[in-house]
């Protein structure tokens, strides 16, 4: 029974991470409709440049934060506006921003590779283990599971209560008609891409600090990302973090019983799976909320 429970507990560590992952590509998706599998990289641009600034250059930590985050977005902002907005300028075709955002992730994470190079990246910190019984969690991963809903929380009440959530709502549902109605669509994509790369220099921190950051981390996050997105149903932020809690159950599952190799397998049989027999996924919604 114990053995449930631990894989229980390693699975919301998980999930709240994948939660923050596939809450900003299902904000970006509300208002863009692409599924920026460029994401990724945005998260390992994050990661890599907290390690740089704190533990490679000795500075605060309060400032690996704030450079991560500030980097992270400014990639992010990048992207959509030398990329897809071109692109939407140009009345690109759906296939024409899949192929961009797949380029985006290989190019982009060909270049972290460069200039940080493809060795493990880690942060040695020293945290206090809790064991009730047989069950053991780390202060670091509480830590992580607080900040990761706290976020979320904070992003649900903006797209419900504030202003600039009701204009991304408008602009999920017509960006043609909201915009008519005078909201500035364009400006509405741009904050979205921006809330969505913050939540990746936060995941990409978050995972980071829990485990080490390697180059290939932003590819498999951002599959699972979009795996999370696809069972909860594409367009509900609500769903999205209960798939992410879900991939990061059944992964903890999966090595558990069948071994460390599976844990970045998993979320391609599951997305191969709902893709298969529920497309629309476990919420599928035609309107973002």
């Amino acid at each position: 029974m114990w053995i449930i429970a631990q894989i229980f507990i390693n699975a919301i560590i998980a999930g709240s991470v994948y939660a923050l992952v596939a809450s900003g590509l299902t904000f970006i998706y509300a208002t863009s409709r692409i599924f920026h599998l460029a994401h990724g990289v945005v998260i390992l641009f994050g990661a890599y440049i907290f390690h740089f600034v704190w533990v490679e250059q000795g500075l605060s930590p309060a400032l690996g934060v704030l450079f991560s985050i500030l980097g992270s977005v400014a990639i992010g902002l990048l992207m959509n506006e030398l990329v897809y907005e071109q692109q939407r300028k140009r009345h690109a075709k759906r296939l024409a921003y899949l192929i961009s955002t797949i380029a985006l992730l290989m190019l982009g994470t060909s270049s972290i590779i460069l200039i940080f190079n493809t060795s493990l990246k880690s942060f040695n910190i020293q945290t206090t283990v809790y064991r009730f019984d047989q069950l053991n969690i780390t202060l670091m991963q509480i830590i992580l599971i607080v900040i990761s809903c706290f976020l979320l929380l904070i992003l649900s009440a903006v797209v419900k209560y504030t202003k600039f959530g009701k204009a991304m709502r408008a602009t999920s549902d017509n960006d043609e008609v909201a915009s008519i109605m005078g909201i500035n669509t364009r400006q509405i994509r741009r904050l979205s891409f921006g809330i969505g790369s913050l939540l990746a220099a936060v995941a990409g921190i978050l995972i980071g600090l829990e485990f080490n950051i390697d180059p290939n981390m932003g590819v498999y996050l951002a599959i699972k990302g979009f795996t999370a997105m696809v069972i909860g149903g594409v367009g509900s932020i609500g769903g999205a973090i209960f798939g992410a809690f879900l991939v990061g159950f059944f992964e903890q599952i999966a090595v558990w019983y069948f071994g460390a190799g599976w844990k970045n397998s998993i979320a391609f049989v599951l997305l191969f799976f709902f893709l298969l027999l529920r497309p629309r996924g476990i919420f599928g919604l035609k309107r973002f909320r």
